[in-house]
């Protein structure tokens, strides 16, 4: 089967457990919970053991089929869980796949990832072959035109009653992010329980959006946009957001560079990203990024966002604002001394 990623875990359920599947796409909360989707229903019906392959660069496909031969004294059935680059799996690793699933192996699901495949990979033979032994879903962004009816069969899974006028703008405010939207829903059902959500309290929740801009925030800093990086930075704190998320976000991101900095060092980084999921479009910044990026400097930064987190919690001195404008327009590649010089806090600084 090819099933639709908005339609995988119904139509998964209406079948029984199959051989394989794959599940891939840029959409990663679609390829996510999909994957989820095949885990739970696994172990339901006793597959108690899961191994876990990465097909990197140098990848011994020889595991894929030891995996598949070795049982455990303890549980009988296993899962293989087998994580590709975009690319897919090459053709020693497509020969592979398809040996593997030649075999009689009742007692083994193997279940491959990967949080894209090119176009290429997708009419390949092993890609073929998983579709016709069990099946395979590929996450395109959703469509404009169907996001609200997404957001309503989401909200209709949370138990949230919403209005049509409410879901319409949740598919506005959240244009086609759909882990943001999916959030957003899993906020709504908490704060109206017993109640249905109208425009309103759509509107009341939104909090103005400075969810978004927490975390546009690293995103224009990375891309060396440090006026654009400290405008958001200054819109957050003019709306009263707390700093302890803002900085949350910035050690996030800065996390994630220093090892793929690292990673690009040891020409692994396209082995390491291909581990992440996110969007294509943000891992081809954090990639880029990676590649110009100083590991040193990067060290320097992340010890100084531990600084910003301590002042958070009270256990340093200082002012948790004056540490982010600092670390946001180091991280955007600009001299700290850049800060005294924005207008935007000049006349709003607070102890």
């Amino acid at each position: 089967m090819d099933i639709r990623a908005e339609d995988f875990e119904a139509e998964f359920a209406r079948h029984p457990l199959a051989r394989a599947y794959v599940v891939a796409g840029m959409e990663p909360l679609q390829v996510v919970e999909a994957a989820d989707a095949v885990r739970r229903r696994a172990r339901d019906e006793g597959f108690d053991e899961r191994d876990i392959l990465h097909a990197e660069p140098g990848f011994d496909w020889g595991q894929l089929a030891s995996a598949g031969a070795n049982q455990s004294l303890f549980a009988a059935r296993r899962i293989i869980e087998l994580h590709l680059p975009d690319k897919g799996p090459g053709k020693p690793g497509s020969a592979a796949i398809a040996d593997f699933l030649k075999k009689d192996a009742p007692d083994t699901l193997l279940l491959v990832v990967a949080p894209g495949l090119a176009a290429s990979a997708r009419k390949s033979a092993w890609y073929k072959a998983i579709a016709k032994a069990g099946a395979v879903s590929y996450a395109w962004p959703l469509p404009a035109s169907r996001m609200v009816a997404w957001i309503e069969r989401r909200a209709e899974k949370r138990h949230l009653a919403i209005t049509r006028e409410a879901a319409q703008l949740l598919a506005t405010q959240n244009e086609g992010n759909l882990l943001a939207a999916a959030q957003e829903i899993d906020r709504l059902a908490l704060l109206y329980p017993d109640a249905t959500v109208d425009h309103d309290e759509v509107a009341a929740a939104a909090s103005d959006h400075a969810r978004f801009d927490i975390f546009d925030l690293p995103a224009k800093a990375l891309d060396g946009n440090a006026a654009g990086a400290i405008k958001s930075l200054y819109r957050l704190r003019a709306e009263g957001v707390d700093a302890v998320p803002i900085t949350w976000a910035l050690v996030n991101d800065l996390r994630t560079l220093y090892q793929a900095a690292l990673a690009a060092r040891a020409n692994r980084l396209d082995a390491f990203m291909n581990k992440i999921f996110m969007p294509v479009a943000r891992k081809r910044q954090i990639s880029q990024a990676a590649r110009a990026a100083d590991p040193a400097h990067l060290a320097t930064l992340l010890r100084q966002a531990a600084r910003a987190d301590a002042i958070n919690k009270g256990a340093a001195s200082g002012r948790a604002w004056d540490e982010l404008i600092t670390l946001t327009i180091a991280l955007s590649g600009r001299t700290p001394a850049a800060q005294t010089t924005h207008p935007s806090f000049a006349t709003t600084r607070s102890p």
